[in-house]
């Protein structure tokens, strides 16, 4: 009898236990983080150009754009861990661009050499498009996404 009363308190403390731990967080924000989106410039797709993830204590971590100007880090091992990133974004030397005046003719410096991009990576899917502008305007999109400084 007294190996029944034991085994019930055990039940009862596992289910106890299993009912804590507060709100359920969403699906898009569980788990290990991804990273993704698009990247154009004045609304064109801008295919084989570099992203890249930076901090001052890692990084950087690339990924380039496929031809409809998509990126997106393939393994847990490329894709950035949690926290706030600088964002350079550079015509990639692989596709034939040269490291000249062509690629800030392509790319605008404040968007790599001199970037005002700041991302913050959370855990789960991590959607993050990049609507460059060349001119002087205030770059548009999502602010939840990407921050100019």
């Amino acid at each position: 009898m007294d190996g029944n009363i034991a085994v019930w308190c055990v039940v009862v403390l596992l289910l106890a236990v299993s009912g804590c731990g507060g709100e359920s967080v969403p699906e898009e924000y569980a788990g290990p983080p991804t990273v993704s989106g698009a990247v154009t410039l004045d609304g064109v797709s801008l295919a084989a150009v570099t992203v890249s993830f930076e901090t001052s204590e890692s990084g950087p971590f690339q990924a380039v754009t496929n031809d409809s100007g998509q990126y997106a880090f393939e393994s847990e091992e490329t894709t950035p861990p949690l926290g706030k990133y600088l964002v350079r974004i550079t015509r990639s030397a692989a596709f034939g661009a040269a490291e000249s005046d062509s690629e800030s003719a392509a790319v605008p410096a404040r968007y790599n050499s001199e970037t005002e991009l700041v991302v913050d990576v959370m855990s789960g899917q991590n959607p993050i498009d990049f609507p460059l502008m060349a001119g002087s305007e205030e770059m548009t999109g999502s602010e939840e996404d990407v921050t100019e400084e």
